[in-house]
């Protein structure tokens, strides 16, 4: 898990690398701009706008001043890119909290039926759904940090697929007396 979790870090910190030198931040930024217009409303595009440069601002005044004058605007589309793909996964959250309550409850019915047939729990699986949650939070920061553009609906799709798979999975096999 340890060795996942290390793994999942610098996969999200070599990523964030490549996007800044990459130099492509710029045309990033509007292509996720574009995608998440398809998504949210005409109201939240212009609260997203104003919000956005302002967080994306106070970030990049706590990078040092060396990285700051070194990078410059390689450095400034980055911290913008992520900043819009955080803030937008913030609008579709409750996305991620539907799929929650999906996986308790299908966990918790399939649970009550197999009640009379399963006597032991099974650690394996339960540390897969330990391991499913994790990996759905590093599949959401590794797409804010990604040099790449996909669109935010299949982030969404993936990430609520392998919530509902590991929420259930810890439910049913959760340790428990029968």
């Amino acid at each position: 898990m340890k060795l996942l979790l290390i793994g999942a870090f610098f996969l999200i910190l070599a990523s964030v690398s490549t996007l800044v030198s990459g130099g492509e931040g710029g045309r990033l930024v509007q292509r996720s701009w574009f995608e998440a217009s398809h998504l949210l409303p005409a109201k939240r595009m212009s609260e997203l706008g104003s919000v956005m440069h302002a967080y994306a601002e106070r970030v990049f005044q706590l990078v040092p001043v060396r990285l700051r004058q070194k990078f410059g605007q390689k450095l400034w589309d980055a911290i913008e890119l992520m900043t819009l793909r955080l803030l937008t996964i913030r609008y579709v959250a409750p996305t991620f909290v539907l799929s929650a309550l999906i996986g308790l409850l299908e966990g918790f019915w399939s649970r009550s039926n197999l009640k009379g047939l399963v006597k032991i729990h099974s650690p394996m699986r339960f540390n897969l759904g330990l391991v499913g949650l994790g990996t759905s939070i590093a599949m959401t920061m590794l797409w804010v940090t990604a040099p790449i553009t996909l669109p935010v609906m299949l982030v969404v799709f993936c990430v609520f697929a392998l919530a509902v798979l590991s929420i259930r999975s810890l439910v049913v096999h959760a340790p428990s007396q029968f």
